[in-house]
């Protein structure tokens, strides 16, 4: 053998064995990606049956949100501080 063949084979071999395990890496997560994409597109929410759209087309407003109940009486925060001496 001579020294450009030995020089070829120690510069490739591990460049081809890392190529081999960093495409095998692909290809299983490249699975697992679809099988979690199938999973997820089995369980997508639908759109219920049976229901009828407004009349004209037309959503109903939104009932208006009770106003929420204070929870503590709120004080102002004293601006001029006294001297206690």
């Amino acid at each position: 053998m001579n020294a450009e063949l030995i020089t070829a084979g120690v510069l490739f071999t591990p460049a081809a064995v890392l190529i081999t395990v960093c495409l095998a890496g692909h290809l299983r997560a490249r699975r697992a990606d679809d099988a979690l994409a199938a999973a997820l597109a089995a369980h997508r929410a639908t759109q219920p049956t049976g229901t009828e759209p407004p009349p004209n087309c037309r959503e109903t407003a939104p009932e208006p949100a009770a106003e929420p109940a204070r929870l503590a009486t709120v004080i102002d925060f004293p601006t001029r501080h006294r001297n206690a001496a």
